[in-house]
C-alpha cells in the first residue's frame, strides 16, 4: 500500500487508489505471530524477567521495510524480519544498548543504521548492517532522560533529541569534535511554564515533568515542531536561528494551542503525514488532534477519539499513505481511523492483556501492524482469510472488529428531555390559537386522568407561567379573547357574597351586564358596544359616610335620616336642585351617558336620601328641632331660637 507504488501503478493505467476498509476489518493475529519480547537483562539491579517493550519501528531503507526493531526497558536493542516465521511465544534475542530503558528509535533514511534515545541522557547511532549490532557514536550533552529523537526529512546525517530537561538539540553526525560530539543548536527550556531558576528541588522535578519533550518531527529541512508533557503547545521552530544563545525563553516562530478542556492538556507524540501538510499530536485528553501546518492555525482541523491515553508511553503511527491512523490504547485495546473520517475509529484490535503502548505499521505488502504491550508481548497482525478455516479459534490470539457503534467513554451524548418522550398522535394547539383546549382546574376528573398520562409538549407560555415538577402536570388558564366571549360565560358566580356586599341594594341591568361577578382581569367585553361610556372603577359605588349606611349592619341598622342642620348643607342642596332642574331639560333616562353625566352620578350618591319608612318613637330630640319654614322666613332667628333651648336643657 506505498503511494509512491499506487501512483507508478495508476500511471500505468492500473487503476486509482482506493481505501481498504474491508482488509482492516480481516486483521488477525496467529498463534505464531504472538512473541514474548526481548530476553531480559540478567545483570541488571532492578532484575526483570519479562521487561516490556518501548519501542518499536519499521526500517526505512528500500528492501528491508518488513525489518522491524525493538526497545525494551532493560536497555536492549533487537532486530526482526517480520516475513520469517520464527519461534513464535519466545522473547527475541537482543543487544545491550544503553544501561537504562530505551524510550524511542530512529532509523537513518536509506541506511542501515538508527539512534535509540534513553534514559541514561543519553542518545546513541548503531549500525544494524551486520550480524553483531555496532555503535557508531554516543550523543551525550542532555541532564535528563532522553525521551524522543527523529532524523530530518531525507537527510542522513542531521536528527533532533528532546529530553526531560526541557531542551530540544540538533545534532550533526558529520560534525568532527576531539572531545565528544557536541550539538550543532540547542532550544534550552523551550517548553518551560515557569522559572527556570527553581532553588527548591520539589520544583525542580515538578517543572522537568512538565517541560519534558515527548515529541519531536521535522516539516521540512529547516522546521521543527516539538511538543512536551504539561504545557498544552506546539511549537514551531526555525532552525535557521540559532537558539544557543537564548538562555532563558526561546521565542517559537509559531504556536498551536490545545483545544480541549481538561488539565490533562499533555501531549504523548507528534506524528505528520507524508505530504507535509497535517500534523497528528495525541493529547492525554484521550483525544487526537489534526492541526494544518501549511497555514499554522492555532485551533485543530479534526478530532480522533474512542481510545484511551493514560500514560506518556501510548504511541501512534501512520499508514504509508497517510490514509489510516493507529494508536495504542490504554484499555488493551489498539484503535485505527480513517484520516479523511475523523470522530470515532474504524477497527479496534483486541489481543493484549495489559496496555498497548507503541504501535508501528509497514509500509510495503499487504497491511501490516504490529503492537507491543505492557504484557511483555508483542504481536503481528496479518490480514487474515476472508471465510473462516478449521480449527480457526485454536490457531486465533486477536482478531479485528469493527468499532463504529463502539460504546466510547468520552462520547457522552446529552439528551433533552423532549427525546425520550413519546410521539403525540394527536394535532398540538399552542394557548395562542382559536381552537385550542388547555386543560383547567375546573376540567373533568375523567380527562385529567386521561391527559396525566400523556407527555405533551410545551408551549412558550407554559413554560414561562409552570413547569412540570415531580410528575405532576401545572396547569394555567386559557387566555383572555375580548372579541370572543359572551356575557354568559360564568353564569354560575352570579350570586357570589363579596360583589354583593359592595353593590346596591337593587341591581340594575348595567350593574349586571358590566360584570362585577366575573374572575376576569377586563371588564371591557361586557359593556354593550353600543354605549359608549367611560369605565370607572368607584362609579356606581355607595358613599357609606353621607348615605348614613352601616354595610356590614344592613338588617340590622335601618338607613339614618340626616337633616341639613347647618347652613352648608342647605346651599349645597339648592345647588344640587337647581343642576338637575337644568340637566332635566336636555337628559332624559334613556340617552347617553356622557362624562357630565358620569359626574352628576358620583355627586348623587351624596344627596341626602327621603327615609321611606314611618318613624314608629320620637326620641328627645324631636322637641328641639325647628322646622325648614320657619328657617327660610327668618334665618337669623335661627340662632336666637338655639340659644334658649340649650340654655333651658
Amino acid at each position: 500500500m506505498n503511494i509512491t507504488n499506487a501512483i507508478q501503478r495508476r500511471e500505468s493505467g492500473f487503476g486509482l487508489i482506493y481505501d481498504y476498509d474491508i482488509a482492516l476489518y480481516r486483521l488477525k493475529c496467529y498463534c505464531d505471530d504472538v512473541y514474548r519480547g526481548i530476553t531480559p537483562n540478567i545483570n541488571a539491579p532492578d532484575y526483570n524477567p519479562e521487561p516490556p517493550v518501548f519501542a518499536c519501528r519499521f526500517c526505512t531503507t528500500p528492501g528491508y521495510e518488513e525489518v522491524l526493531a525493538l526497545a525494551n526497558e532493560d536497555g536492549k536493542i533487537a532486530l526482526q524480519d517480520t516475513k520469517i516465521k520464527e519461534k513464535s511465544n519466545q522473547p527475541l534475542e537482543g543487544t545491550q544498548a544503553h544501561c537504562n530503558a530505551i524510550f524511542d528509535i530512529a532509523w537513518m533514511p536509506g541506511e542501515l543504521k538508527l539512534v535509540t534515545a534513553s534514559g541514561d541522557h543519553t542518545a546513541r547511532l548503531w549500525d544494524v548492517s551486520r550480524p553483531e549490532i555496532k555503535q557508531i557514536n554516543c550523543f551525550h550533552a542532555h541532564t535528563r532522560s532522553v525521551k524522543t529523537a527523529v532524523f530530518r526529512y531525507q537527510d542522513k546525517a542531521v536528527f533532533a533529541t528532546g529530553a526531560r530537561d526541557g531542551f530540544i538539540m540538533i545534532w550533526d553526525i558529520r560534525a568532527n569534535h576531539t572531545d565528544q560530539p557536541k550539538p550543532d543548536n540547542c532550544i534550552a527550556n523551550a517548553h518551560s511554564i515557569g522559572s527556570t531558576r527553581n532553588t527548591k528541588r520539589k520544583a525542580n522535578s515538578q517543572a522537568s515533568r512538565a517541560q519534558s519533550i515527548t515529541g519531536l518531527v521535522f516539516q521540512d529541512d529547516f522546521t521543527l515542531l516539538s511538543c512536551a508533557a504539561g504545557d498544552g503547545l506546539i511549537k514551531v521552530w526555525d532552525l535557521r536561528k540559532n537558539y544557543t544563545v537564548h538562555k532563558k525563553e526561546p521565542t517559537a516562530k509559531h504556536l498551536m494551542n490545545y483545544a480541549g478542556n481538561s488539565t490533562r492538556n499533555g501531549f504523548s507524540s507528534l506524528l505528520i503525514c507524508p505530504a507535509r501538510i497535517t500534523l497528528y499530536a495525541s493529547c492525554m485528553d484521550n483525544i487526537i488532534y489534526a492541526y494544518n501546518v501549511s497555514s499554522y492555525n492555532h485551533k485543530p482541523v479534526a478530532e480522533y477519539y474512542g481510545h484511551q491515553n493514560r500514560t506518556y508511553y501510548v504511541k501512534t503511527c501512520l499508514s504509508s499513505d497517510g490514509r489510516y491512523l493507529a494508536s495504542g490504547s490504554s484499555d488493551e485495546l489498539a484503535y485505527i481511523w480513517h484520516t479523511e473520517r475523523p470522530g470515532v475509529p474504524l477497527v479496534k484490535l483486541f489481543g493484549h492483556t495489559e496496555e498497548v503502548t507503541c504501535i508501528a505499521w509497514c509500509s510495503v505488502g499487504e497491511t501490516k501492524i504490529v503492537t507491543c504491550s505492557d504484557d511483555s508481548c508483542h504481536r503481528i497482525w496479518r490480514v487474515g482469510l476472508e471465510h473462516k478455516e478449521e480449527n480457526e479459534e485454536l490457531k486465533i490470539r486477536g482478531q479485528a472488529e469493527i468499532a463504529e457503534n463502539y460504546p466510547l467513554e468520552n462520547m457522552k451524548i446529552e439528551t433533552t428531555p423532549t427525546t425520550s418522550r413519546r410521539s403525540i398522535t394527536y394535532h398540538e394547539t399552542t394557548p395562542s390559537s382559536d381552537n385550542t383546549s388547555v386543560a383547567t382546574p375546573e376540567s373533568s376528573s375523567e380527562d385529567y386522568q386521561r391527559d396525566k398520562h400523556i407527555p405533551l409538549k410545551r408551549s412558550y407560555l407554559q413554560m414561562t407561567m409552570g413547569s412540570r415538577s415531580e410528575g405532576k402536570r401545572t396547569y394555567i388558564l386559557s387566555p383572555i379573547h375580548e372579541n370572543h366571549e359572551t356575557a354568559t360565560k360564568r353564569v354560575h358566580t352570579d350570586n357570589r357574597g363579596m360583589r354583593r356586599l359592595f353593590s346596591p341594594g337593587v341591581e340594575t341591568a348595567t350593574t349586571s351586564s358590566r360584570g362585577y361577578d366575573s374572575d376576569e382581569p377586563s371588564t371591557s367585553q361586557f359593556i354593550n358596544r353600543n354605549e359608549e361610556t367611560p369605565f370607572s372603577p368607584t362609579l356606581n359605588l355607595p358613599n357609606f359616610v353621607m348615605d348614613g349606611t352601616a354595610p356590614h349592619l344592613l338588617e340590622i341598622s335601618p338607613q339614618k335620616y340626616k337633616e341639613n342642620v347647618d347652613w352648608l348643607t342647605k346651599m349645597r342642596k339648592e345647588r344640587y336642585e337647581q343642576s338637575k332642574i337644568q340637566e332635566s331639560t336636555s337628559y332624559s333616562p334613556k340617552t347617553q351617558v356622557t362624562p357630565s353625566a358620569r359626574r352628576s352620578k358620583r355627586s348623587q350618591s351624596t344627596e341626602p336620601q327621603k327615609v321611606t319608612k314611618p318613624i314608629k318613637s320620637a326620641s328627645l330630640l324631636d322637641f328641639f328641632k325647628i322646622t325648614s319654614k320657619d328657617c327660610e322666613q327668618n334665618p337669623c332667628s335661627e340662632n336666637s331660637n338655639i340659644i334658649p333651648s340649650t340654655s333651658i336643657s
